[in-house]
């Protein structure tokens, strides 16, 4: 029974990971990058790539050059069971985040026994970043990470055993995360330049049997073939443009975000606001508990667990030299420094947390692999140390996640995850007959999510008033859009555009060419905060 107390209290931090995720489920709205693969479900048509089947027709492949339509595909029949809410969009992603984390558990005991591996899932599960992103898939980023440590638990238990089917599961993980997102090639490079150096025997071995090169490549190829069938059809349309390099000034900015990455404090600002700017509606007597911890705690930021995974990623191969798993160490190492290195130095990538997280779980097994070595000679006292600094540092993270919690009842979500949209979506609803023009950034998609696809929209009009000061095109479908009497167009309030003076060129361009406009109403979030304005134009 004492051999399976480990693999309990992971199960339990995989819970706890579960639990932080509900609480914090019902507060943003939903917002335009996690709904990115709605288009794959609602409107295929506007996919960019096809394939076509002989029992299902035309099937969406890739949603743009560098995405996939995998979590669409996945969550077709989610929404055709239990329909768009707030809760079937985000409680899948949030499982699979958990299960991500017992599958990091597996690799971990397997890579530094079962006390380490427990101790490094503990700071996993905690992590507040990682489960951010998670419960919101910003990026997206959960099927990276799912494919990320189902692979490297597949090629574990290869190098273990040596049976192809581990390798043939480890090259479809690596397939699938390809052809989720293309930036999963950062990890994959990295991986890739580290075992050709450091496992050169065991590569060869590989590329010189056919069946095991065979089991690798038929993996990697099944769960990659959408992604390949896109760009041979295309002329590589995903790697072209995506080769330039980003100045050194912006490369310090990337080290700043991940190290905000690493202390939890990264979100702050972005998903949630800094501070209140009205009081919330409503407020129940359980969401008060957060808030007096928080209040006791001190509303802490940063976790100490930046501290740690920074001493692991550079002490584990040092700490492991003289044990079996000291290649393993400086594998992991190399594979995070230089996926780290490929979205710094690439321009337009790597300056947010959704591009930083995708480093994890690396540098969290490090830490399994130093807590292995610590822990392989101590004694009792050492053990205690160990297992103290692991505790501490996962309950500064646990405080951590309090105080965004805390953050999303008192102040309430950032602009573009704002509540609001909940509302916006009740008020056009209210209004039959009428149809929605999304003149600016992160509306239009939450209009159709919340809208359940029945508002009538135009595909791309977060776009159109931009562009119709150069394209005579745009300017055309704008002036159309307007001449339409069922039109209510929907901004965000003045002075808080994304796409930069939108309500402004907006009214410009309406008035003209004659337009009188009329604000119809104002959308507020939960903190009685105006988000958005609605407006309706007449000659």
């Amino acid at each position: 029974m004492h051999k399976r107390l480990p693999a309990a209290a992971a199960l339990l931090l995989c819970g706890f990971f579960v639990a932080a995720g509900l609480l914090l489920l019902p507060y943003p709205g939903a917002q335009y990058d996690e709904l990115l693969f709605l288009n794959g479900v609602l409107r295929p048509e506007v996919a960019e790539g096809w394939i076509r089947l002989p029992w299902a027709g035309r099937v969406p492949t890739m949603l743009m050059s560098y995405l996939g339509t995998l979590k669409a595909l996945l969550y077709a029949p989610v929404f055709r069971i239990w329909g768009l809410s707030d809760w079937t969009l985000r409680l899948p992603v949030l499982l699979l985040g958990a299960l991500s984390v017992w599958l990091f558990f597996l690799l971990a005991r397997r890579l530094a026994g079962p006390g380490a591996a427990l101790a490094a899932t503990a700071l996993l599960a905690t992590d507040a970043c990682y489960l951010l992103t998670s419960v919101f898939d910003w990026g997206p980023v959960v099927l990276q990470h799912l494919c990320l440590t189902s692979g490297l638990y597949a090629l574990t238990r290869f190098a273990e055993g040596g049976e192809r089917r581990w390798l043939f599961a480890g090259g479809l993980a690596a397939g699938l995360g390809l052809w989720d997102k293309a930036l999963f090639l950062w990890v994959l490079g990295g991986f890739g330049v580290g075992l050709l150096v450091l496992f050169p025997k065991q590569i060869r071995q590989i590329a010189g049997s056919r069946r095991l090169a065979a089991a690798a490549l038929a993996g990697f190829a099944l769960g990659a073939a959408p992604f390949l069938h896109y760009n041979l059809t295309t002329g590589f349309r995903t790697f072209r443009g995506t080769a330039l390099r980003d100045e050194l000034r912006a490369v310090l900015g990337k080290a700043v975000v991940l190290d905000r990455t690493l202390d939890g404090s990264g979100l702050f600002g972005y998903l949630v606001r800094e501070s209140p700017e009205g009081p919330p509606a409503d407020l129940r007597e359980e969401e008060k508990i957060p808030l007096r911890m928080a209040e006791r705690l001190g509303s802490p930021r940063r976790s100490w667990q930046a501290l740690l995974l920074v001493f692991a990623l550079a002490a584990a191969p040092v700490l492991s030299w003289r044990s079996p798993r000291r290649r393993v160490a400086l594998l992991i190492s190399a594979a995070a420094v230089l996926a780290w290195a490929q979205m710094a130095w690439t321009r337009d990538a790597g300056g947010s947390v959704h591009h930083a997280i995708l480093l994890w779980p690396l540098l969290h097994l490090q830490a399994a692999l130093a807590a292995a070595a610590l822990l392989a000679n101590a004694g009792r006292l050492a053990r205690a140390a160990v297992a103290a600094v692991f505790a501490f540092c996962a309950l500064s993270n646990a405080a951590v996640l309090n105080t965004y919690l805390a953050h999303m009842i008192a102040c309430g979500p950032a602009q573009v995850w704002t509540d609001a949209s909940r509302t916006l979506v009740q008020f056009l609803e209210a209004q039959p007959g009428r149809a929605a023009f999304a003149a600016d950034w992160g509306i239009l998609h939450e209009i159709i999510f919340y809208g359940r696809n029945r508002i009538p929209m135009i595909g791309d009009a977060d776009g159109l008033v931009l562009r119709a000061g150069e394209d005579p095109l745009a300017a055309k479908r704008l002036e159309e859009a307007l001449a339409d009497r069922k039109q209510l167009f929907i901004t965000w309030r003045e002075g808080l555009d994304v796409f930069p003076d939108t309500r402004k060129k907006l009214i410009a361009f309406a008035e003209a060419r004659g337009y009188r406009r009329a604000s119809v109403a104002l959308i507020a979030d939960r903190h009685g905060v105006a988000m958005y304005e609605i407006h309706e134009f007449s000659r």
